[in-house]
């Protein structure tokens, strides 16, 4: 049985110039700081649960806004208006992602 390789997660310090490495490294760090290692996976994985979080509230919200429209309790122009609601919330809630949750300016240093 043949084994699945693993990713290798590689870093590259680019803040003088890019070059090869930076194109092949899965983190490219724009200071020479090798501590903000800790800060991109921490910021990944934030990224990562935000988009799960609104990927399923998006599925359950729209899928119960379908059970109520195929029921007959709303009609069809309320229905795509929720949904566009629904649609909204989500995209809002994602934008949590961009937020810096220590609530730093994102300069270096800070």
């Amino acid at each position: 049985m043949r084994r699945r390789s693993r990713p290798r997660p590689s870093a590259s310090r680019s803040a003088h110039g890019g070059g090869i490495s930076a194109e092949a490294a899965g983190i490219v760090l724009l200071v020479d700081d090798v501590t903000r290692v800790e800060d991109a996976v921490r910021i990944g994985q934030r990224t990562v649960a935000i988009a799960r979080q609104s990927i399923l509230a998006g599925l359950l919200f729209s899928g119960a806004a379908m059970v109520v429209a195929a029921l007959g309790f709303i009609p069809p122009t309320v229905g795509a208006l929720l949904q566009e609601g629904i649609d909204v919330a989500v995209i809002l809630n994602a934008l949590r992602a961009a937020a810096d949750p220590r609530g730093a300016s994102g300069s270096p240093g800070s």
